[in-house]
C-alpha cells in the first residue's frame, strides 16, 4: 500500500513534464513562425551582370527566376569567359575584364571594349555550325554549356592579350548548377533546388549602401558599389544590418539568406581602370573589422540569397526582411 501514492505522485511528474516540454515546443514554434516582417529599406539600385565578371546594366526594374535577375531576357551570370582548358576566369586572373561593357540592342548583346569594335552575341544563341555543346568548370564543378565559337574567342583573346579564351553561354534547357552542392569549409543554408547557372554560388547577391559607406569612411580612396557586383542594393537601413535578415520580401518576390557572401580579391579590381589595387584596397581594410567565423580570413560584405517566389521587382520598392532567430 505504501509504494501507491508514490507511483501515483511520479505519474502525476512525469505527467507534467510531458505537458510542459509540450507547451514550450508550442510557444517556441508559434515564436519562430510568427516571426514578422519588417520594412528595412527600399532598393536603391538594380544590376544584372549577364557576362561573369564583365561589365554590367544598371537597370530600373528586373525579373526576379530561380537563377538570378532578368532583364529583357537577358539573365544575371549566364555568359562566361573560359581557358582553353575550360576552366572559368574571371577579373581575378584577368583585372582588364573589368572594361569590357555590356549594352542590349534588340534581340542582341554588345560588347565593347577601348579600341575594339562590338563584339555581337545573340541573346538567345542556338547549337549550329558555329556553336557547339562544350563544359565549363565553375569552382569544382563542370556544367555543360555552348561554345559560342570562334568569332567571340578571338575577340576576347585580342582585347585582353591572352590565347585560347572561349565564351560560354548557359542555355535554357541546360542543366544548372545546385548551390546545394557547392562545398565550403562551414555549412550554409542552400536547399536542393537552388539553381544557377556560371554565378559562383547563387543566383543573388545583396547589399546596402550604408554598409558601402561605413568602408569608404575607412578608406583613403573611396570604392563604389561596382567593386562588390551586387545585384540588389538597399538604401534607408543601417549598415551591416542585412548581416541579420534571414528572408527578404520584396513586393511578392521572396528570397532566403543562405550565406554572407565572403571577399577576395576581386574586390580589389578598379571597373573604371581594370586594374587591381597596389595596396589591396578595399580587401585590407574589410580584414580589418568584417572576419567572421566561421569564415577564417575571409572578410564579409553583403548577403547570399536564394529565390522562392518570383515577381518583378523596380527601384524604390520596400524591402521587407524578417530576423535570424536569436
Amino acid at each position: 500500500m505504501s509504494d501507491r501514492p508514490n507511483a501515483v505522485a511520479l505519474a502525476a511528474t512525469l505527467a507534467g513534464v510531458a505537458v510542459f516540454k509540450y507547451t514550450c515546443l508550442v510557444w517556441m514554434s508559434n515564436k519562430y513562425r510568427t516571426r514578422p516582417f519588417e520594412k528595412v529599406g527600399t532598393i536603391s539600385e538594380l544590376y544584372v551582370f549577364p557576362t561573369k565578371s564583365l561589365g554590367g546594366l544598371r537597370v530600373d526594374s528586373a525579373d526576379c527566376t530561380p537563377t538570378g535577375l532578368t532583364f529583357q531576357g537577358v539573365t544575371d551570370r549566364h555568359w562566361a569567359v573560359a581557358a582553353s582548358t575550360g576552366v572559368y576566369v574571371t577579373q581575378r586572373q584577368i583585372p582588364k575584364m573589368a572594361l569590357i561593357s555590356t549594352s542590349l540592342q534588340g534581340d542582341t548583346m554588345l560588347l565593347d571594349a577601348p579600341g575594339m569594335s562590338s563584339l555581337i552575341i545573340p541573346i538567345h544563341p542556338k547549337q549550329g555550325p558555329k556553336t557547339w555543346v562544350s563544359k565549363i568548370k565553375i569552382k569544382e564543378e563542370w556544367s555543360t554549356s555552348l561554345d559560342l565559337g570562334d568569332e567571340a574567342a578571338s575577340w576576347m583573346d585580342k582585347f585582353l592579350g591572352k590565347t585560347g579564351l572561349r565564351v560560354h553561354f548557359s542555355s535554357p534547357e541546360m542543366d544548372k548548377r545546385d548551390a546545394s552542392n557547392v562545398t565550403k569549409l562551414w555549412k550554409h543554408n542552400a536547399k536542393k533546388g537552388d539553381t544557377l547557372a556560371f554565378s559562383d554560388y547563387c543566383g543573388y547577391m545583396l547589399m546596402t549602401s550604408a554598409s558601402l559607406n561605413e568602408l569608404n569612411k575607412r578608406l583613403a580612396e573611396p570604392v563604389t558599389m561596382l567593386n562588390f557586383r551586387a545585384n540588389i542594393v538597399v538604401d534607408e537601413c543601417p549598415a551591416f544590418d542585412e548581416d541579420d535578415w534571414d528572408e527578404v520580401k520584396i513586393g511578392k518576390a521572396t528570397f532566403r539568406n543562405i550565406d554572407a557572401c565572403t571577399r577576395c580579391i576581386l574586390v580589389t579590381v578598379d571597373p573604371f581602370k581594370g586594374e587591381k589595387s597596389k595596396d589591396e584596397e578595399p580587401l585590407t581594410t574589410l580584414k580589418k573589422f568584417r572576419l567572421k567565423p566561421p569564415y577564417g580570413p575571409k572578410p564579409c560584405l553583403g548577403i547570399h540569397l536564394a529565390m522562392d517566389h518570383n515577381d518583378t521587382i523596380h527601384t524604390g520598392d520596400v524591402v521587407y526582411a524578417r530576423r535570424k532567430r536569436n
